[in-house]
């Protein structure tokens, strides 16, 4: 990072980054869902990379594949019957902000996700097809893979934390050693 104005801040607020980037990373590998694994990957490379340093304002970010929040939080159905099998399918989730009203889950992501994760087991779309009926009526259970990790007091702790290493930033600055 070029003319660091504050190196204990941003070193601070990287470690906190890095160890919650872990820890969501160990919560989705403790899910034991049967992912792609991209939302994994994509929080890893935020790591020693999410602090930045701009006019004198400091960034901490954790980037992620963009469907990162419905893993976390989950997705409410739409509940109803199978258009496929007919079987009742009851909302597996009344708590989200989040819900299918009229659109199904992409089929051509769960295409690629059944052809990567169940090989040679019959036909592949209507395997996709029957998932995102039950994706779309039953919805999605919340992991909290995240949520979990970025809670209120772990907030309030960094804030504390950042105070401290900025106070001591600013008396380096102010005399140089």
């Amino acid at each position: 990072m070029a003319d660091n104005t504050f190196p204990l801040t941003t070193d601070a607020l990287q470690d906190w980054l890095n160890i919650k980037i872990r820890k969501m990373q160990k919560n989705l590998d403790r899910n034991k869902s049967n992912n792609s694994g991209q939302l994994r990957q994509s929080l890893g490379r935020n790591y020693d990379k999410g602090v930045k340093e701009r006019g004198g304002f400091i960034l901490g970010v954790i980037d992620a594949v963009d469907y990162w929040r419905e893993v976390d939080e989950g997705v409410r159905g739409v509940g109803g019957v199978s258009s496929i099998s007919g079987n009742a399918m009851p909302n597996q989730n009344t708590t989200s902000s989040m819900r299918y009203k009229n659109k199904m889950p992409p089929l051509q992501d769960l295409l690629q996700w059944v052809k990567t994760k169940l090989p040679a087991r019959g036909d592949d779309l209507e395997t996709a097809l029957n998932i995102q009926q039950g994706i779309f009526r039953k919805g999605k259970r919340a992991t909290n893979f995240a949520s979990s990790v970025l809670t209120d007091k772990d907030i309030k702790e960094l804030t504390e934390q950042l105070a401290e290493t900025m106070a001591e930033d600013i008396a380096n600055n102010i005399i140089p050693e």
